[in-house]
């Protein structure tokens, strides 16, 4: 996630090294929601140790994705704006890093026939690295040989939003949700502070759902396990800029309605670009655009626009 800290921008990602750009750096790694979109290029990078990040994201889709991170409102086009506020901490766990992060999402979102504004789903999420992430200093890091990172994560999602079972557009999805992933990223450059570093980045996961006890039709509803697998390929062009090329595929996720399956297993796949640029000395700003580029009769379709400003403490 703060692996942006160099590979977010390729800014010089330490005071040593340049330290009016390491803050900058770091916010380009930011963990966020998906909300049916990617969580971003370079969001799972390493960063120093002791890194905080706090971020605002602004998210304009055209899509048939509700809110919550596996439902397709199918038939219906809706028109979503939607703002995230991200904390991040960086942890040393016994000489390895790891991130807790906390997300809280709202929206507004227009749909045919009616429109709905709140509070989403809260996430927390943690993740831990297990090979080439170690716990650095901001010299040590600049320093630091790139190769391959590995990690593990986990999110939760709480039933935190609104909902109304007679809604055909709702804020909250009514049952708890939890993603498994494994982020991997392999970095190419001389230092993790080249302001050309490469990263190349894979990261499968897969979401399971709770039991919803009041859905629109029906006494229970639920859905089967999703697949997702999104990836990455970034360069940093200058010590301020970096751009990489995005792609997202998702699979599963068929509902079941009191014991009878829908039959509407998701499949879809979007592309997209991202380009970040450090501001200042404690600031970046993230712009990303993508949109669904095939897709099964039951999967997403649309397009989305993301803007993200960060800042590092």
């Amino acid at each position: 996630m703060r692996r942006a800290l160099s590979a977010i921008c390729g800014v010089a990602v330490c005071r040593a090294v340049r330290p009016r750009l390491l803050a900058p750096l770091l916010l380009l790694a930011i963990p966020v929601p998906a909300h049916a979109q990617d969580d971003g290029a370079r969001l799972y990078m390493m960063v120093p140790d002791e890194t905080t990040i706090a971020s605002l994201r602004l998210h304009r889709l055209h899509s048939n994705l509700a809110v919550d991170p596996g439902t397709v409102s199918e038939g219906n086009d809706l028109d979503t704006t939607l703002g995230v506020f991200q904390f991040v901490q960086a942890l040393n766990f016994t000489g390895r890093q790891g991130f807790v992060f906390l997300v809280i999402p709202a929206s507004r979102i227009e749909g045919p026939t009616e429109s709905a504004t709140g509070f989403g789903d809260a996430q927390l999420g943690f993740v831990y690295g297990i090979h080439g992430t170690p716990a650095l200093s901001r010299e040590a890091y600049a320093a630091h040989r790139p190769g391959l990172a590995i990690n593990l994560l986990g999110k939760f999602f709480f039933p935190t939003g609104e909902y109304r079972p007679g809604r055909t557009v709702n804020m909250g999805a009514n049952r708890w949700a939890l993603r498994l992933g494994v982020p991997l990223v392999y970095a190419i450059g001389e230092r993790m502070a080249d302001p050309h570093l490469v990263t190349i980045e894979a990261m499968p996961t897969v979401t399971f759902f709770g039991a919803n006890d009041e859905p629109a039709a029906g006494l229970v509803a639920r859905q089967k396990p999703l697949f997702i697998f999104e990836g990455h390929v970034t360069r940093g062009f200058t010590e301020r800029f970096w751009a990489s090329l995005d792609m997202l595929w998702r699979e599963g996720g068929e509902m079941e309605t009191d014991g009878v399956a829908a039959g509407n297993r998701q499949s879809a796949l979007s592309l997209g670009a991202t380009g970040t640029l450090a501001i200042g000395r404690a600031a970046s700003l993230r712009l990303s655009a993508g949109g669904v580029v095939a897709r099964n009769e039951h999967g997403p379709n649309g397009w989305m626009l993301r803007t993200i400003f960060g800042t590092v403490f």
